[in-house]
């Protein structure tokens, strides 16, 4: 384990400002998606399991559609200036949504197009954020720095899920995306006062978007490993996804319970998410294969007792392993994926891999949404767990059990 003193937040101050930045936005997200869920499921009639799926998959299409574009533009140019644009014009989108709900005129259709618009700005951030991880530190810090990352977004999603309740209570949907516009106007001015270069080292780098491309391409290819992984990550998530949108489903209908469960059990999965990761934060390397087995193999067995819970005091423990389960599995796979990617592809790189492992979220979360119309949620959702279980075991024991860079 790491000494308190050499983790990444103390030693680096930049790196300190990057995760306040990351933060308050993630903070802002988890009011955005508790209250659009929310919207969904009461404003929009008997298809609301319908139309919350439709709308969480508006939220990452953009990132399979435009992830490998922009992944070519975040390895060319300042990543500090690329997560300034994000936040700017995500900040626009969030304050035309608030001020269309306070004046009533939000519609379905607005909600569709507003939401595929700010979600499009998503993967310019978050290629810029994880490609300037090993410029705010260093090799010894670098895998700390992976897992603090990770616990940013996690610790802001507990206080967005505990507080998005109160919010809406008090202030409406309205208030609640107004706040996400002003959490991304402070992750804009944290970010603007990063005084580290975070331009990518470009001295290896091709000519030309399709040779940028080409180079990330050929380098999976010769690295297997990293290559089978992003296909892996690809076909869970398409199991795992469903989580997103089966919290405020099992509350409407399993539990017949209000909006302040759906926060509780919100604040449960990101609790779990944030304590692993600061354990993983003082940890160093290593396991890989055997930390991510137990993540996934852990958040399959939770998602199953959670469809089977008779109550939602049963199921924030199983929510709250699920979400430590995915920290363990995460930290584990983006460390690897820090320490082997050259840094003039990591924006590219990481770019395919939301890609890849959102690339089958939309469709996973519409027919989810499809399906709940006929089938109980507690199915689904046990079925979702079960497949995720059998095709880990499948892709852990089988595909990697003789990877050596993964031991």
């Amino acid at each position: 384990m790491a000494k308190f003193s050499t983790h990444p937040l103390v030693r680096f101050p930049d790196f300190r400002r990057f995760f306040s930045a990351r933060f308050v936005s993630a903070m802002g997200d988890k009011f955005f998606t508790i209250a659009l869920s929310w919207w969904a499921v009461n404003e929009t009639g008997e298809k609301g399991a319908l139309n919350l799926g439709f709308l969480m998959a508006l939220t990452l299409l953009p990132s399979v559609l435009l992830g490998p574009l922009v992944g070519t533009l975040v390895d060319r140019f300042d990543r500090k200036r690329c997560m300034i644009v994000a936040d700017g014009c995500r900040l626009l989108l969030a304050s035309i949504m608030a001020v269309l709900l306070w004046q009533g005129g939000m519609t379905l259709p607005r909600m569709y197009v507003l939401v595929f618009l700010l979600a499009c700005f998503m993967p310019l951030f978050e290629s810029s954020a994880e490609g300037s991880l090993a410029s705010l530190t260093d090799d010894q810090g670098l895998f700390a720095a992976v897992a603090v990352d990770s616990s940013a977004v996690a610790l802001s999603n507990v206080l967005g899920a505990a507080l998005g309740g109160i919010a809406l209570a008090a202030v409406g949907t309205a208030g609640a995306f107004g706040f996400n516009g002003a959490t991304f106007a402070l992750s804009l001015l944290l970010i603007s006062s990063v005084r580290t270069s975070l331009v990518p080292d470009t001295r290896t780098g091709g000519e030309g978007d399709r040779q940028s491309l080409g180079q990330i391409f050929s380098w999976l290819r010769q690295n297997r490993e990293v290559l089978g992984i992003l296909i892996m990550f690809g076909i869970l998530n398409f199991f795992a996804a469903p989580l997103m949108i089966s919290i405020p489903m099992m509350v409407r209908y399993a539990f017949d319970g209000s909006v302040s469960w759906v926060a509780l059990l919100e604040a449960g999965l990101a609790l779990g998410t944030v304590t692993m990761a600061c354990v993983m934060s003082f940890s160093s390397g290593g396991k890989t294969l055997l930390r991510i087995f137990m993540g996934v193999i852990g958040m399959g067995v939770s998602i199953i007792l959670f469809a089977l819970s008779p109550s939602p005091w049963m199921a924030i423990p199983l929510v709250f392993c699920a979400g430590a389960c995915l920290a363990l599995a995460s930290a584990a796979a983006m460390g690897f994926f820090q320490r082997t990617v050259p840094d003039f592809l990591k924006g590219r790189f990481f770019s395919i891999l939301t890609a890849v492992a959102y690339s089958v979220m939309p469709l996973a979360l519409a027919l989810n949404g499809v399906i709940s119309q006929f089938y109980s949620v507690r199915l689904v959702l046990a079925v979702d767990g079960i497949m995720l279980c059998l095709l880990s075991g499948f892709f852990f024991l089988g595909v990697f059990r003789k990877a050596p860079a993964l031991q």
